[in-house]
């Protein structure tokens, strides 16, 4: 097992991508705290897991928008573990899928204040808490998660690409404080790639000149031709954990980019018939 005796904390962790995260680096012998804002949701998800992995698990409900919070986190999982040698950043959101220039005022006040909080403010908090206890031990693994438009123009999701461009930006200048430091703490960034989960399933549709179901169907067909497998991109993340990584700063894939963009000249393709028709 590549994670025997290490300890993790994964924020956002109940579903989704967090999740088979947890569930991965407790196959692999880590000890892994989850966590995630819904008490309810982090109790199912801690008895679920605990059924296959027993004590090597614990979790708590942690709000990545409050320090205290995430203090309390850091605390107990040393009190628990002895240590917290890596931590996986991966609290996320969206709240608003659709063209910018639909959005009132108002809407941009609300909805840019809920993502960029939680998706780069997030992040931010997160490291802060723990970085503390990584430098006392003199080693860290950190993983920051990026997301679609980061590092490439994407539509009808300016503001959670946006948050996430963030992310990637603090993550690469973090990346070059830890360098200098003589400290054995590393930050890398995880590109999941779009995967269905509960992260595009809960949001919301701006209103705009196309109805909510063509949207939803040209979504479908995206996640159809291009979207990852969950597993399969999670699996990605080990390498960038391990303590003989080497790298610092850097985006890794979790999924492959020749393959990502022969699918996309698919769908480019079918959206363009349907265009016609």
């Amino acid at each position: 097992m590549r994670l025997k005796n290490e300890t993790a904390i994964i924020t956002g962790s109940t579903t989704g991508i967090g999740r088979k995260l947890a569930e991965l680096l407790l196959k692999e012998g880590c000890k892994v705290t989850i966590c995630s804002r819904t008490e309810s949701k982090v109790k199912e998800a801690l008895s679920e897991l605990k059924e296959q992995f027993g004590d090597s698990v614990i979790g708590f409900p942690c709000d990545v928008n409050k320090s205290k919070d995430l203090k309390k986190i850091v605390d107990k999982t040393v009190e628990a573990f002895g240590s917290v040698r890596i931590l996986i950043a991966n609290a996320g959101l969206n709240t608003v899928y659709g063209p910018f220039e639909y959005l009132t005022p108002e809407m941009v006040e609300s909805y840019a204040k809920t993502i960029i909080s939680t998706n780069l403010m997030g992040v931010m908090n997160s490291i802060s808490a723990v970085l503390p206890q990584m430098y006392k031990q003199k080693y860290g693994r950190i993983i920051t998660t990026s997301g679609g438009g980061a590092d490439r123009p994407l539509d009808n999701m300016t503001i959670y690409s946006a948050s996430k461009g963030g992310v990637v930006t603090f993550s690469k200048c973090l990346a070059l404080e830890l360098a200098a430091k003589d400290e054995d703490v590393k930050i890398n960034i995880f590109q999941p790639g779009m995967i269905k989960t509960a992260l595009m399933s809960n949001v919301k549709y701006v209103p705009n000149e196309k109805n909510k179901q063509e949207i939803e169907e040209n979504l479908e067909l995206v996640l159809h031709y291009i979207g990852g497998d969950l597993e399969k991109s999670c699996s990605k993340v080990i390498p960038y954990i391990i303590p003989k990584t080497k790298s610092n700063g850097k985006a890794f894939r979790g999924f492959s980019l020749p393959k990502l963009i022969f699918n996309a000249m698919k769908l480019q393709r079918v959206m363009k018939k349907r265009k016609v028709s």
